[in-house]
C-alpha cells in the first residue's frame, strides 16, 4: 500500500484569501446573471473563468495565454472549484470570457461589484474621492472600421492623450475611480484622450444617478482642481451634491483670495495633518465670496514646504522677469526727452511698468547729444558741431529684497480650496482641509493599479478584450482595497501591533505588506491508490491572525473551497 503512496504539491500563495471573497460577494453569479451562462461555449461559466483570471491577477499575474500554465503549478480545484481542471482554463476560453463580459457591459459589472463590496464591509458613504489615472499600452491595436455607429461610440478607444506616466509617445488607456474609505465605488476605464474635466462632469452625473437622493445629499464628493470648471461648477449646484476640490489658478477668485489672505493676516494654525515629524505644517483662513453667480466657501492655505516643482517655478519667473527688464531699461535708456519736466514725468511712470520681484532705481540725467550737420560735405575746421542738451532716464535693477522673496515664496506655498458646505459649524475649515488631504487614498489605489507586482503585459490586441480586462484589474482593485479595509478596522481595535515581514511592525498596515507572507504556502497532496488526500499548509502566527481579521479564518487553506 505504501508503495501506492506518492506525494506531490500545488501552490496556493494568497489564491485562497481571493478565492473566499470572490465567493463571498458572489461574484460568479452575479457575473454569470449579467452575461448569461453560455455551457456550450466552455465546460466552465464565464463567472468561474472571471474568478480565474481574478485570482490569478492578484496572486501571479500571467499573460493570458499563460493563465493554464498558472494553474498547472496552483491548485486550481481549491483556487476556482472542485469540479474545474486547468486545461479548461486555456487563453481560448478565457478570451471568450472577456468578450461576454464586454458584450454584457462592463458598467453593469463593475457596479454590481463596487457595491456588493461595499456592503460586504459596511463601509460608509459619507466622503467619495474621484481622480483619473493613465496607464500606457504597447503596440498596436485593431481599430473597427464598419462598426454601426451605435457600437463604435461605446467601444473603448486606446489612443495618445495627456499622459500621467509621462509616456506621450504610447498609446493609453484612462482609468477613473471614485473611492469610498479607499473601495471604488465607482470604476471605469475610458478613453485614452478623456481629459478630467469631461470625466468629472460625467462622475456627478453617474454619482446622481447611482445614489438615491437622500443618499446623494450626504455625501461629499472630494477631487482635484480639474473638477472645478465653469461648466461643472453649475452641476453640483444641480444634482445637490457637495464638494471640496481646489482652486484653479486660472479663476480671478484664486489669486483674490491670496491676497486678501495676505492682507487680513488672521491666520488659525493647524500644525501638521501628518504623523511623521518633518511633514509639512499649515495654516488656514477663510472667505465666503460669490463667484459666478453662486456662493462658496474659499479656504487659503498656506504649506511650509515649498516643493521642488514651485521653487524651481518661482527661479524660472524672476530669471524671466530680470531679462525683460534688462531690455525695457536699456530702451528707456535710448529715448530722450527735451525737458527735465517731460523726463521727471516718464520716469514717475516706471515703477508701473517695472513691477514685480525686482525693484528699480530712475536716475534722470542731463546729457549733451551731437546732431547731424546740416550740410553735406567736409566741415570747415572752425565749423561747430552741432549739438543740444536733452535729458534721459537711467534704470538700474535691483535684486528682489529677501523680504520679497519671502512674500513670493508664501504665495507660492499657498493655494486655496473651494467647497459649497457654507457651514463652519457643519464642517470646520480645518475639517475640509483634512478631508481634501485624504485624495491620497484614491492615488493610493492607482499605484496598486499600475505596480507591476500586479500588472503584467497584455497581450491582446482586441479593444474589446482590452476593455474587458480593464474591466477585471478594476475588480482586482475592488478586491485588493475590501481586503485592506476589513483588516484596518480591525487593527483598528487593537492594541498589539502587526508584525510584517521584516520584523516591521505596523497598525496600519498595507495590504501589499500583508499577502507577502501568504507567499510560499502550498497544498500537499497526497495520492493514495485512486484517492487523493488534500492537506492545507499550517496557517498560523500573524497570518492567522490576519485571516481572523478578515473573517476568513483558517479554514480557507485547511479546507478546500467550493464554489458560492
Amino acid at each position: 500500500m505504501l508503495d501506492d503512496l506518492k506525494l506531490t504539491s500545488k501552490k496556493l500563495g494568497s489564491g485562497p484569501i481571493w478565492s473566499w471573497m470572490i465567493d463571498q460577494l458572489g461574484w460568479v453569479g452575479k457575473v454569470d446573471e449579467l452575461v448569461g451562462v453560455a455551457p456550450e461555449d466552455c465546460r466552465i461559466s464565464v463567472g468561474q473563468r472571471i474568478k480565474a483570471l481574478l485570482v490569478n491577477i492578484l496572486t501571479d499575474r500571467k499573460a493570458l495565454y499563460k493563465v493554464q500554465e498558472f494553474y498547472e503549478e496552483y491548485d486550481v480545484q481549491s483556487l476556482v472549484g472542485s469540479d474545474v481542471a486547468s486545461d479548461a482554463l486555456n487563453d481560448d476560453a478565457l478570451g471568450r470570457a472577456l468578450d461576454a463580459v464586454h458584450k454584457s457591459g462592463i458598467d453593469g459589472v463593475l457596479t454590481a461589484a463596487s457595491f456588493s463590496a461595499l456592503e460586504f464591509a459596511s463601509v460608509p458613504l459619507n466622503r467619495l474621492h474621484g481622480d483619473t489615472t493613465s496607464v500606457s499600452f504597447y503596440g498596436h491595436y485593431r481599430q473597427y472600421r464598419s462598426a454601426p455607429d451605435d457600437e463604435e461610440g461605446s467601444r473603448l478607444e486606446i489612443t495618445r492623450g495627456y499622459s500621467k506616466d509621462h509616456r506621450p509617445d504610447l498609446k493609453q488607456v484612462i482609468f477613473g475611480m471614485v473611492t469610498a474609505h479607499g473601495i471604488p465605488l465607482l470604476a471605469s476605464p475610458e478613453n485614452g484622450n478623456l481629459d478630467d474635466k469631461t470625466w468629472n462632469a460625467q462622475t456627478i452625473a453617474k454619482l446622481a444617478k447611482s445614489l438615491p437622493e437622500q443618499k446623494l445629499s450626504q455625501i461629499l464628493y472630494i477631487a482635484d482642481s480639474a473638477a472645478v470648471t465653469s461648466k461643472n461648477l453649475p452641476l453640483f449646484h444641480e444634482h445637490g451634491v457637495r464638494f471640496i476640490s481646489r482652486l484653479p489658478s486660472t479663476f480671478a477668485m484664486c489669486d483674490k483670495v491670496k491676497r486678501s489672505a495676505l492682507e487680513r493676516n488672521r491666520w488659525e494654525d493647524v500644525g501638521r495633518l501628518g504623523e511623521r515629524q518633518d511633514s509639512a505644517t499649515y495654516r488656514i483662513q477663510s472667505f465666503h465670496r460669490e463667484m459666478e453667480g453662486l456662493r462658496y466657501r474659499f479656504i487659503a492655505v498656506q504649506s511650509s514646504a515649498l516643493d521642488e516643482r514651485k521653487r524651481k517655478r518661482l527661479e524660472k519667473l524672476i530669471e524671466t522677469e530680470y531679462r525683460e527688464f534688462t531690455k525695457a531699461a536699456a530702451e528707456e535708456s535710448e529715448r530722450s526727452y527735451s525737458c527735465r519736466e517731460d523726463a521727471e514725468r516718464a520716469a514717475a511712470e516706471l515703477p508701473k511698468q517695472f513691477k514685480g520681484y525686482h525693484t528699480i532705481e530712475v536716475s534722470t540725467d542731463e546729457e549733451v547729444e551731437t546732431l547731424k550737420r546740416p550740410t553735406r560735405g567736409r566741415p570747415r575746421k572752425d565749423t561747430p558741431v552741432p549739438t543740444r542738451k536733452v535729458f534721459r532716464n537711467h534704470v538700474t535693477i535691483h535684486e528682489p529684497s529677501p523680504e520679497a522673496l519671502e512674500e513670493a515664496r508664501r504665495v507660492a506655498s499657498m493655494f486655496v480650496l473651494i467647497t459649497n458646505v457654507l457651514d463652519e459649524q457643519a464642517m470646520s475649515n480645518v475639517e475640509v482641509l483634512q478631508a481634501y488631504k485624504e485624495q491620497i487614498e484614491v492615488e493610493y489605489r492607482f499605484r496598486f493599479l499600475k505596480s507591476p507586482y500586479f500588472v503584467g503585459p497584455v497581450y491582446l490586441q482586441n479593444p474589446d478584450r482590452v476593455e474587458a480586462l480593464a474591466c477585471l484589474m478594476l475588480m482586482a482593485v475592488i478586491l485588493y482595497a475590501t481586503f485592506e479595509y476589513m483588516v484596518r478596522v480591525q487593527m483598528a481595535k487593537e492594541s498589539e501591533p502587526l508584525i510584517l515581514p521584516g520584523k516591521r511592525k505596523s497598525m496600519r498596515p498595507t495590504g501589499t505588506s500583508m499577502l507577502e507572507m501568504f507567499d510560499g504556502l502550498a497544498m500537499v497532496l497526497i495520492h493514495l491508490e485512486e484517492r487523493i488526500i488534500r492537506k492545507g499548509p499550517q496557517v498560523d502566527g500573524q497570518r492567522e491572525r490576519i485571516l481572523n481579521m478578515l473573517g476568513a479564518g483558517t479554514k480557507v487553506y485547511t479546507e478546500m473551497n467550493k464554489l458560492a
